[in-house]
């Protein structure tokens, strides 16, 4: 732009000045603004990281913890050397080893009584 006069032109130096200022402060505002948003994003990013390594040892721990818990409740009916592959028992069992039953005298009634459960 050209100034018809120094007063013009001193006029349009000024309001250029106040431009430039304007527009420095606008980009020093926006380069903040950047930075925190940066500086935000690293941060929920570590966060989210964290949180799914977190969860990948929970699910690992738990993973673990109900597996412990299936093996303890597995229960062996029989030891495999009981059996071969035709389902035919190799081992035989004597009378004399196996548990004698112990007999149960009916005779008399029982001494266990049942009780409400208010009765204490």
């Amino acid at each position: 732009m050209r100034a018809k006069n120094k007063r013009e032109d001193r006029l349009l130096d000024i309001r250029l000045k106040y431009y430039e200022r304007e527009k420095n402060i606008r980009l020093n505002i926006l380069c903040k603004e950047q930075h925190q948003l940066e500086r935000t994003r690293s941060l929920i990013i570590e966060q989210v990281n964290r949180i799914n390594q977190d969860k990948s040892k929970l699910s690992m721990a738990s993973f673990i913890a109900e597996r412990t818990k299936l093996e303890s409740s597995i229960v062996q009916l029989s030891n495999p050397e009981l059996f071969n592959n035709g389902w035919e028992p190799t081992i035989t069992i004597k009378e004399s080893e196996s548990t004698p039953s112990i007999p149960i005298d009916r005779s008399r009634p029982s001494t266990k009584v049942v009780r409400p459960h208010s009765a204490v």
